[in-house]
């Protein structure tokens, strides 16, 4: 497999994403500066911002360790939902911005740190939950809208 620039991952998601919710019936666009996406809503009337950070699949954990996929995002954003991509499973995650917080495992260098293991064979430390990709089924984008995280 060719290697892939980081920057085609970033598109990738971005433009990944933003298919997903137009397929969804979502209206959307990809947007300009300090957030990747605007979904204006009509009615009611409503215009949410999001950020994408995507990953093309998943790495080990701290270089050496378990499977993982992570996502790290400003502390300080204007976005209302940041959107987690894995493009090797094609899965995306939406949280709303203070979930993503509340979900960061690390708070490092002005940014927030969210990672799940894929693997479920990582003998953990500390919390035992929300630390696997399928603990966060409910955050799977399709699931998410169907309970609707744009209603209010």
């Amino acid at each position: 497999m060719l290697e892939v620039p980081k920057s085609m991952i970033g598109v990738s998601g971005k433009m990944f994403v933003n298919s997903m919710l137009l397929r969804q019936g979502i209206p959307c666009r990809l947007a300009g500066t300090g957030y990747d996406i605007e979904v204006a809503l009509t009615k009611p009337r409503r215009l949410w911002k999001m950020l994408v950070t995507t990953n093309l699949q998943p790495k080990k954990a701290g270089g050496k360790g378990k499977m993982a996929l992570d996502w790290w995002i400003p502390i300080e954003h204007e976005a209302d939902h940041i959107a987690c991509v894995d493009l090797s499973t094609l899965r995306i995650w939406l949280f709303r911005g203070q979930e993503y917080a509340k979900f960061a495992q690390q708070k490092a260098g002005g940014k927030y740190h969210l990672y799940m293991y894929t693997n479920r064979d990582v003998a953990l430390r500390g919390p035992q939950s929300m630390k696997f990709d399928y603990e966060f089924e409910s955050y799977i984008l399709e699931n998410r809208i169907y309970r609707g995280v744009f209603d209010k």
